[in-house]
């Protein structure tokens, strides 16, 4: 960690939208920020100072964005102070007294592999050492991430471990902050020119004496108290020392130690590491194959059913000229297809759900694939799904409403069924986010949403996507049911039901009409999800 590298690499790098870089000089103080104690065992995250560590006064909390409260992220200011260009050896923090409790809550920490993540200039700590990043990637290709990197213990540091069954915490912290020199800004000025607009560009070169942080690494090490105090510790070696193991009522010793490293990563390449794709590869060929069989089978019936529906419609167009034949098949039921359902309004609420909730997805993975939503702006994502999922709802209202009408054939009760809209998918999901609430917050975890952030989600609700589900209800109110290709028989059609096989009974057609597109879609989601999570565990 103490010895810097230089490496040559490709050039294109690319700028992460939504981040801006600044410039630092020489003996700037630098904030150290930590977030929430988090888990790939398990979802619930912790506050980072309800565990026995040291406390730094004086240090004001982050606001946090919408999103950021609801994922569970609280970013509080870190007990580390930084002087940019300044390396120090050894920092004492703090001598903290672990109890029975405290003693719980790291074993219960390390049992279930908790990490703390730490930030500087917005740059998550790494055990990655960013350098040998871009050695491996110039060295191996894209590829060489899935073998060479530990894809597990990239973002922050384990808490401890446990050893003989006894446990360790990690005491002494080793920093490295990567440094490179600031790039000269690109400003464009428009003049009036009378016929015109004349554009000048300039370029700041006045950047001496200023540089950017391109990364910020971090060596955990748990080491005995007894030896962090002498001369000879070594912190850029500190593994290589006796642990320090913990039990209730002893007292241990906080520090770190920071250094600061020239690199040759380029600010526009810092978050290249972060964004690189980890874990098992995606089975594209399996995948495409899988999608193919499930179109070619989805075009073959429509198009058997097109055809045949097709030569029948035209052979009734013809006339009393045509043939007289007993009707058999589908023509028997022609005149009650489009007969109004038990529980239209029911139906009609879910259609409208199921559309405001696929129109907000949609979107937002437009908006992600075209780099639009910034993956540094923590709940910037979650964020963006809030909103555009309560603005959705006039969609929603608009389709639940108009999909009503052309059922019943009647503008009646359509306000009722805007507001059932409205109140459907979102009073469920508030009231189970209550619920869990409740729970998250007796166990004192970060991800029990504050009374104001749950109060605001509640008037966006009440005040935003009721209202506009009424406005697309209002909308669809407006316009005429649309035309049936046939008519409805006023008297429904009696089916009688008969005794017949088990592979005529329509629970085994259900099934058997079912296996083809649940295999397709258990195959490639069985892909996807090994190749986004299973590196985790």
């Amino acid at each position: 960690a103490g010895s810097s590298s230089s490496v040559v690499r490709h050039a294109d790098a690319y700028v992460v939208p939504g981040s801006f870089p600044v410039d630092y000089s020489l003996g700037d103080d630098l904030e150290v920020h930590v977030n929430a104690v988090y888990s790939n065992v398990t979802a619930v995250t912790y506050d980072f100072y309800s565990l026995p560590f040291c406390s730094h006064e004086g240090k004001a909390r982050v606001d946090e964005s919408l999103g950021e409260w609801f994922l569970g992220g609280r970013i509080r200011g870190a007990p580390f102070s930084f002087t940019f260009l300044k390396n120090d050896d050894f920092i004492p923090l703090c001598e903290k007294q672990i109890g029975k409790k405290g003693f719980h809550r790291v074993k219960d920490a390390v049992d279930k592999l908790y990490r703390v993540r730490l930030i500087l200039d917005n740059l998550p700590v790494t055990r990655l050492s960013v350098d040998r990043f871009f050695e491996l990637i110039k060295e191996y290709g894209e590829s060489a991430i899935f073998d060479t990197v530990d894809s597990y213990s990239y973002i922050g540091y384990g808490i401890g471990g446990k050893e003989d069954g006894k446990y360790f915490i990690n005491n002494h912290l080793t920093f490295s902050v990567l440094y490179n020199e600031a790039e000269a800004k690109t400003m464009s000025k428009g003049f009036y020119m009378g016929e015109g607009m004349s554009v000048q560009t300039t370029e700041d070169k006045d950047t001496e004496d200023l540089y950017n942080i391109v990364g910020f690494q971090v060596l955990p090490c748990s080491v005995d108290f007894s030896i962090q105090d002498k001369d000879s510790f070594d912190p850029q070696n500190c593994t290589n020392y006796p642990k320090q193991y913990i039990e209730p009522g002893q007292n241990i010793k906080y520090s770190y130690s920071v250094y600061y490293e020239k690199s040759e990563v380029t600010w526009s390449e810092r978050w290249e590491p972060f964004l690189h794709v980890r874990g098992k590869p995606m089975h594209w060929y399996s995948f495409l194959d899988s999608l193919l069989i499930a179109l070619l089978l989805a075009i073959l019936v429509a198009s058997i059913l097109l055809r045949t529906v097709r030569g029948d419609i035209a052979r009734y167009e013809q006339g009393a000229g045509e043939i007289e034949r007993e009707d058999t098949g589908w023509k028997l039921i022609s005149g009650d297809v489009f007969r109004v359902p038990p529980k239209a309004g029911t139906l009609s609420m879910y259609i409208g759900a199921g559309v405001q909730v696929a129109a907000c997805l949609f979107l937002s993975l437009a908006f992600m694939a075209f780099g639009l939503i910034s993956p540094v702006k923590r709940g910037a994502l979650m964020t963006w799904i809030l909103v555009t999922y309560f603005l959705f709802a006039m969609l929603g209202g608009y389709a639940g409403t108009k999909f009503y009408i052309d059922m019943t054939r009647s503008k009646d009760g359509w306000r009722l069924l805007a507001l059932r809209v409205g109140l459907f998918l979102a009073g469920i999901i508030i009231t189970i986010l209550t619920l869990l609430n409740i729970v998250l917050g007796a166990a004192k975890s970060t991800q029990a949403i504050p009374f104001l952030p749950m109060f605001f989600l509640f008037l966006m609700w009440v005040l935003m996507s009721v209202p506009l589900a009424f406005v697309g209800g209002y909308f669809a109110s407006k316009k005429e049911p649309c035309k049936y290709p046939v008519r409805t028989n006023q008297i429904p059609r009696e089916i009688a039901i008969k005794n017949t096989s088990v592979f005529a009974h329509p629970l085994f057609i259900v099934f058997l009409s079912g296996l083809l597109p649940f295999g397709v879609m258990y195959v490639d989601l069985y892909f996807i999800f090994s190749a986004m999570f299973e590196h985790l565990y």
